[in-house]
């Protein structure tokens, strides 16, 4: 019996003493969210997909290709960019135009602008799915306190753990709705990205 009560007690220690660290890691996760919204306002505002602008500008640098001017033909490209990672995707693959190996390298480097975009969205995958758990862990921890307060009649007791409880459900879930609505946008973004990128080496082969 004195062995069930210890580990009880130590179970029961341990899970209280893991909330405040939970409601901090919850304000830094909301703290995230407002950060993001803001960051996701101006990419949306700077971002301007031109397909036809993009299809011209291929076109006429596959012309110039074709009569050897390479250096016209990158700065045509560069200037068909229509966002920032289209332009950084154009700009990095103009410096193999006309190279040999131009097919390898032009393949890497869309693997590579692949592992860009997907370090883009770990952040919003990652907080769209720990928020909740916070928030669930948040919710649960205590508890136990609010009905230990319960049981004793301790009713002031009661009603300050169960506002932490509900507090951090409503945080942890609105820091994982706000991730995942940012999430599945810029999902679709960078996927439109993707397209451009290989239309445009395809292009130019």
């Amino acid at each position: 019996m004195d062995i069930s009560s210890g580990i009880t007690s130590t179970m029961f220690m341990i899970s209280n003493s893991l909330l405040y660290p939970v409601i901090i890691a919850l304000l830094g996760l909301i703290a995230w969210s407002l950060i993001s919204i803001g960051q996701f306002v101006s990419e949306y505002s700077s971002r301007n997909r031109d397909v036809p602008r993009l299809k011209n500008g291929c076109m006429n640098a596959g012309i110039k290709i074709r009569t050897g001017d390479y250096k016209e033909a990158s700065i045509i490209l560069v200037s068909s960019g229509s966002n920032d990672f289209l332009k950084g995707f154009i700009k990095d693959l103009s410096t193999s135009i006309g190279v040999e190996r131009f097919s390898i390298d032009a393949e890497k480097l869309l693997q590579d602008y692949e592992i860009k975009i997907a370090d883009a969205l770990m952040q919003a995958r990652l907080v769209a799915r720990v928020g909740p758990m916070l928030g669930l862990m948040g919710t649960l921890i205590p508890m136990g306190p609010a009905l230990m307060g319960l049981s004793t009649g301790n009713i002031q007791q009661l009603a300050a753990n169960l506002v932490i409880a509900f507090s951090t459900t409503v945080l942890g879930l609105l820091a994982g709705g706000v991730a995942y609505c940012i999430l599945l946008i810029k999902k679709k973004w960078y996927i439109q990205d993707l397209s451009d990128m290989e239309y445009v080496v395809e292009a130019l082969k």
